[in-house]
């Protein structure tokens, strides 16, 4: 990072119905999942319009129709998932709408703004869970940067799926140089109980405190960038805090940034902005405006996660 600068960096969970088909709850999220087309492409244009890199992670199986073949691959050994492999969106028959996206690409490219692209893994397998072996590990990976080289892409970035974090030096042997950590609260890495986290984080939404900057953490020659603040959808539960919170929280942790030279990371779904979508828009486009304006006074540098670890 750069001096008495801070920086701002934004990564995107880039997965369409990849990213809950274990859970069962698809059709908990189709609208949006069917609205994100239209997100990411007025996502791009608001970071041409704002000159913001961000950072787009993107699940490599949306590039591909596999037709539910993964003969080739061991299926990790999930308390939640009988088979993971034949319950792959492209091995049950899914609608394609919400799996398949082989304009993604091609969208991110053509913005005038350089948007990086990285990688959520090939099926968004849960890499630090219980389960998944070191085997595991390196086929999901492995199987991620080979889809990507295919389109042309080499990505250096990795987002762990739900963020969570293992398996990080199968990342570098496969030329990963940047992932992205769990925020940085002094909660998240904690030991507490796993249910007790949502109530913390629904406090700091509700009393909009201000987010943590990160500091990058050099893990063995890979670099950990953690997050700040996931920015909440208007649903799930999260309508429930006050109204414009995460825009007040994430313009405290902006100014932080810009105080303390640190960096401040913003992270999300695309799909999440996919329940009301001019809303949603709207209230990360006043984000993107708040960091543009310190940016032009200065006071901040907007870079991609690639160019924060280099």
């Amino acid at each position: 990072m750069s001096g008495d600068k801070g920086v701002f960096t934004i990564s995107l969970d880039t997965e369409l119905a990849w990213g809950t088909f274990d859970q069962g709850n698809v059709e908990r999220y189709e609208e949006a999942y069917r609205n994100t087309p239209e997100v990411i492409d007025r996502l791009c244009d608001l970071f041409d319009e704002y000159e913001i890199p961000a950072t787009w992670a993107v699940v490599s199986h949306l590039l591909e129709d596999c037709g539910g073949d993964h003969s080739d691959r061991t299926s990790p050994d999930f308390d939640w998932a009988d088979d993971w492999f034949g319950e792959l969106p492209c091995a049950s028959g899914m609608d394609e709408d919400l799996w398949y996206a082989p304009w993604l690409l091609d969208r991110l490219q053509d913005c005038e703004t350089d948007q990086e692209i990285g990688l959520h893994g090939s099926t968004h397998m849960q890499l630090g869970a219980d389960g998944c072996s070191r085997r595991h590990a390196e086929e999901e990976i492995g199987a991620g940067v080979d889809t990507l080289r295919a389109h042309g892409v080499e990505p250096k970035t990795f987002v762990f799926p739900r963020n969570d974090i293992g398996h990080v030096d199968v990342l570098r042997e496969h030329g990963i140089e940047a992932y992205r950590g769990v925020d940085a609260r002094w909660y998240e890495g904690s030991s507490l109980p796993s249910k007790v986290k949502p109530l913390l984080r629904f406090v700091d939404e509700s009393l909009r405190r201000a987010p943590g900057v990160a500091e990058l953490i050099d893990r063995d020659g890979i670099i950990e960038i953690p997050g700040s603040q996931a920015f909440r959808p208007s649903r799930g539960g999260w309508q429930y805090t006050p109204g414009d919170s995460s825009v007040a929280r994430a313009k405290k942790g902006l100014e932080r940034a810009a105080r303390t030279g640190g960096a401040f990371h913003i992270w999300l779904h695309p799909f999440n902005l996919g329940h009301a979508v001019d809303r949603d828009l709207g209230r990360l486009e006043r984000v993107l405006e708040a960091a543009r304006e310190l940016a032009d006074d200065g006071e901040l540098e907007c870079r991609s996660m690639r160019d924060v670890s280099s």
